[in-house]
């Protein structure tokens, strides 16, 4: 990500909605770019225009929690309709935010990897949800309905050339052809 991207003003925004996040999640993955997280902490509202994302696509997916089939209470957030929140932790210390994508059923998802804030970027999934305030108590709510997480779009659209794939990172346990899929997506002004 780069400083050069800047968190939209709040204007006119537009709730993604049901519709947004039923769709084919690698594409969702790319159009989240320059949306902007809203989360309502106490009584304030804290925003972040998502700068980097990556995408999970169901069972034959071997980096997916949902891979094989598995369907455990924690990942259960992820069968749900687009729009779904699911946050899990990692090594008991950091909380991943992810949105459930394509459809109810269908375990597929977007992580949530960078955002860029009013004071600069925030690189890092662990990063993202301590800035938002996001925890666990937030897996398994709609962020199409919610008063307490959503996404808005501002109308920023960053150009193709701005927008840099790559490999997931983190996920060599799934294989080197599940480690290379180009399903990571990042703002980056060249």
């Amino acid at each position: 990500m780069t400083r050069t991207f800047a968190l939209p003003p709040r204007g006119q925004p537009r709730r993604l909605d049901r519709e947004d996040f039923n769709r084919p999640t690698l594409r969702i993955a790319r159009d989240l770019l320059g949306k902007v997280i809203v989360c309502r902490h106490r009584a304030r509202l804290i925003e972040a225009m998502i700068g980097e994302t990556e995408a999970y696509i169901g069972p034959e997916d071997r980096a997916c929690h949902a891979w094989g089939g598995r369907r455990t209470p924690r990942v259960e957030p992820l069968w749900g309709d687009g729009g779904t929140v699911y946050v899990y932790l990692v090594y008991g210390l950091h909380w991943m935010l992810n949105f459930a994508t394509a459809g109810a059923e269908k375990p597929e998802g977007v992580l949530i990897r960078g955002i860029v804030t009013q004071a600069g970027p925030v690189a890092g999934p662990g990063r993202v949800t301590k800035h938002l305030r996001v925890t666990g108590a937030l897996s398994g709510v709609d962020a199409t309905d919610s008063d307490r997480i959503w996404v808005e779009d501002r109308g920023v659209r960053p150009a193709k050339r701005d927008v840099v794939t790559g490999p997931r990172i983190g996920i060599d346990y799934a294989g080197p052809e599940w480690a290379a899929k180009p399903w990571r997506f990042r703002i980056e002004r060249r």
